[in-house]
């Protein structure tokens, strides 16, 4: 190898190197695995390179990273196909939890809407799922105008809502 050829593999590789190791550690690999396929993109961009094959529309270290991100997928694939069932042992781990529902995630959306009380529950059901009108279910619900059965439409949600806020499901969904 020439000397400057070498001056430039060495600088592409301090260049491009870092890199590879950031994506390789987020699709879940290691340091010595970023290692190893980065020297096969490398030996791949150089073979093409020699063999004059080599066509491409961007930077080496932009190359290089897609070559090794595609390497990646292709041993990540490999691996998964070749796992064995003897390491899983006679009896698999099963999650004691994993039967077991817990308590705010199994409610249903009927039951916060019956925190809300029945009144609301009834007022909520005729507008969403009879679809009726709020002239009718202000009638029906002896409210005085449209906009009154409106205005308690809204503190109906508003019921529900702060419900659904105090519970575990929420803070589990917004953590």
């Amino acid at each position: 190898m020439q000397e400057k050829e070498a001056i430039w593999l060495t600088a592409i590789y301090r260049e491009t190197f870092p890199q590879v190791a950031r994506v390789v550690q987020r699709l879940g690999g290691d340091l010595d695995t970023a290692k190893d396929l980065f020297h096969d993109a490398l030996v791949i961009y150089l073979e093409k390179r020699n063999n004059n094959t080599l066509d491409i529309q961007v930077s080496v270290k932009a190359y290089l990273v897609g070559i090794t991100r595609i390497l990646w997928m292709q041993k990540f694939r490999q691996d998964c196909r070749h796992q064995s069932l003897d390491t899983l042992g006679d009896q698999p781990d099963i999650p004691a939890d994993l039967y077991a529902p817990e308590a705010d995630k199994s409610r249903s959306l009927r039951q916060y809407l019956q925190a809300a009380g029945k009144k609301c529950l009834q007022l909520l059901q005729a507008f969403y799922y009879e679809q009726r009108s709020m002239d009718e279910i202000a009638r029906e619900f002896h409210y005085s105008t449209a906009h009154s059965a409106t205005v308690q439409k809204y503190k109906c949600l508003e019921k529900v809502r702060e419900t659904i806020k105090r519970s575990d499901i929420y803070e589990e969904a917004t953590a």
